[in-house]
């Protein structure tokens, strides 16, 4: 209890109306109704947007979040309490950056309230127990020579007081350009009023690139254009055409707002014309192209293979295989891929005659398809693979394989099938949190406003294998 009932009815107000529809919804609000916010890039949008209101009313005691709460977000804190000064990057655990460490505890103190802010940083969990320890011993000599001390796990990055102070202290790391030359940028740029072409070549010059990754970027960019042109998304209009410097157009015959925001989007319209409009897996294998280009969503990947692995373990042991033959046979599955072979062998041929694609890689997983093809909702799916605490990684996929599918894929391509597909997807996006296809509608028209939220449709129930 950190709330009087008073502060709790408030809470209770503040919040009336908002809906905790998802799994992980229920937990969210128990702890919101104790002052309790939580605030990662693993919730729901408007979960997050919810927590963040309620901090700047000054309803919330406590708020246990990542370093998303140090990033563009008007949160009011006294207090930063860091429990470790290291973090998982995505590849290993490494010690904060400075600029990560000041961006975070720069949040303690809030302008026009406190006259100074708190930052307090947790010892290792092994040395509280040491120090714990200690304290029992009173100093006592025969005591401490038999304490045995604790040690910290394995492959464990540590920190110290020391750690701590360094980091206060820290010059922040230099600033490095991360300017890349995409289809989108060059869609987006040629298809500007006047000279595209020069407006590019503007850009390229004005990066805070060094001279040799210039070159590197308009060579990149020539051959990305050459593509676009060859298969006809960006034409080049006749002189008797051009108006106010304008020398090129995007295919009028292309869906007013396509897309090409991934770079292996040509591949996939390239590889659309090689399926089997005829066939009855044909929208799903359109969702297999369109999870393909996207980056992987990997906590969720990994469910998936434990569930694989789990399930082949049980196959296996009613077989009778010995455990050594199951352990190594465990090592050599992987999470669902359909069409693997169809998608790495067109991806291979579509990268030997395209350069630019570099070190670029096509990902076949199946999420979207796995819960259209078996009926799934999105809070079945949660359910699961577990994914309660990481509900928003999934959404930004759902999102995303939206996009693709609406922006990207020509319009030629989707037949009725694959229309009640996107026409499913969408109502379950705004089922589920409206807020990011609300967002993208408004960066599209300023004056647009949402309709009240649909509950979205399921798809045919005579396509479930179950």
């Amino acid at each position: 209890n950190f709330c009087t009932p008073t502060e709790k009815t408030a809470l209770k107000e503040a919040m009336s109306g908002f809906k905790f529809a998802s799994p992980y919804g229920k937990e969210i609000r128990q702890y919101l109704q104790h002052g309790i916010g939580i605030h990662h890039a693993g919730l729901l949008p408007k979960y997050r947007v919810l927590v963040e209101s309620l901090a700047q009313k000054g309803l919330l005691k406590v708020i246990c979040g990542t370093d998303t709460l140090g990033v563009g977000v008007n949160v009011p804190i006294r207090t930063v309490l860091l429990t470790r000064l290291t973090k998982y990057g995505g590849d290993k655990v490494k010690t904060l950056a400075a600029r990560d460490f000041h961006q975070i505890t720069g949040r303690a103190g809030r302008k026009g309230f406190d006259d100074i802010g708190y930052v307090v940083a947790q010892a290792p969990e092994h040395i509280v127990e040491n120090a714990k320890m200690e304290a029992k011993a009173g100093g006592d000599a025969k005591k401490l020579r038999k304490m045995v001390k604790k040690k910290p796990p394995e492959g464990f990055v540590g920190w110290s007081a020391e750690t701590f102070a360094k980091l206060q202290t820290a010059a922040p790391e230099p600033l490095v350009s991360r300017f890349q030359v995409s289809h989108g940028m060059l869609l987006q740029v040629l298809s500007r009023e006047g000279d595209g072409c020069r407006a590019m070549q503007q850009m390229i010059r004005g990066s805070h690139e060094t001279a040799g990754a210039k070159k590197q970027h308009r060579e990149r960019a020539w051959q990305l254009f050459r593509a676009l042109v060859d298969r006809r998304i960006i034409e080049i209009l006749p002189a008797a055409e051009r108006q106010g410097g304008r020398k090129l157009r995007v295919n009028v015959e292309l869906q007013d707002d396509f897309s090409l925001n991934y770079t292996l989007s040509l591949y996939l319209i390239d590889t659309l014309a090689l399926l089997d409009t005829n066939a009855p897996s044909y929208p799903a294998d359109m969702l297999t192209l369109c999870e393909s280009i996207l980056e992987n969503p990997d906590i969720v990947l990994r469910r998936q293979l434990d569930k694989v692995k789990t399930e082949a373990m049980n196959a296996m042991k009613a077989e009778g295989i010995p455990y050594e033959e199951r352990i190594a046979k465990l090592e050599e599955l992987e999470y669902p891929k359909p069409n693997r072979e169809f998608i790495y062998r067109t991806f291979n041929e579509f990268a030997n005659t395209h350069p630019w694609v570099g070190q670029e890689n096509i990902r076949p997983k199946s999420i979207v398809r796995e819960m259209f093809e078996n009926f799934r909702t999105f809070a079945d799916y949660i359910n699961d693979y577990d994914l309660h605490r990481v509900e928003g990684v999934l959404l930004r996929h759902l999102s995303s394989v939206y996009k693709v599918l609406a922006q990207t894929v020509p319009e030629p391509f989707k037949t009725e099938a694959v229309q009640e597909m996107e026409a499913w997807l969408a109502g379950m996006l705004r089922g589920i949190d409206s807020s990011l296809m609300d967002e993208w509608e408004r960066l599209r028209d300023p004056n647009w406003k949402p309709d009240e939220p649909v509950a979205a449709e399921a798809p045919d129930i005579t396509r479930n294998k179950r």
